[in-house]
């Protein structure tokens, strides 16, 4: 099993999680930690995504406050919140696709070539909910509220980046944010 990035939503820690043995990595589910009881779980992941490549995927926080998940389908992201009904189910419902082509300054001739495998999620900073998004030559940071987004580099070089975005000031008493 390998573990991707982890967010935290409301007292509960989330990881994507995926079978290693597979020649692709495929999504099992997500799994999640609840701080407060103490308890592992697994909660499963939409199931009318394809799970074939685990970094098109980012557990989040939703827009409103809960789980979330970013999937990157084709040319868009998809934004996907878990949702509670009155009856205590919960299910997956789709809360907003971002038109990543129409959004991101990427020539015609780079799309053509920007195909699944070319295109990763490969950081994403929770407290400002930005992710690094890799293309087929480029590397994008994109703040998901605003939709502003920076070229961060020109690479084919494919890595993880995990942004700092706070820190203790001794003495002070309080942190500090980016």
């Amino acid at each position: 099993m390998v573990f991707t990035m982890d967010v935290l939503v409301g007292h509960s820690l989330y990881w994507l999680f995926n079978d290693r043995s597979a020649k692709t990595p495929i999504l099992d589910g997500i799994l999640e930690f609840d701080l407060e009881r103490q308890i592992l779980a697994v909660k499963p992941v939409p199931v009318c995504i394809p799970k074939e490549n685990i970094w098109q995927f980012q557990v989040m926080q939703a827009e409103g406050g809960g789980l979330g998940i970013l999937f990157l389908s084709n040319f868009s992201a998809q934004l996907w919140e878990m949702e509670t009904d009155c009856d205590g189910a919960a299910s997956w419902v789709l809360g907003r696709t971002v038109e990543l082509d129409k959004l991101l300054p990427i020539d015609s001739g780079k799309k053509k070539r920007w195909h699944r495998w070319h295109r990763s999620i490969q950081g994403f900073a929770e407290y400002n909910n930005v992710v690094f998004l890799r293309t087929h030559t480029d590397l994008f940071m994109i703040q998901l509220e605003s939709l502003q987004f920076k070229k961060v580099s020109k690479t084919n070089i494919s890595g993880w980046y995990l942004p700092f975005e706070s820190v203790f000031v001794a003495g002070q008493g309080y942190w500090w944010w980016t």
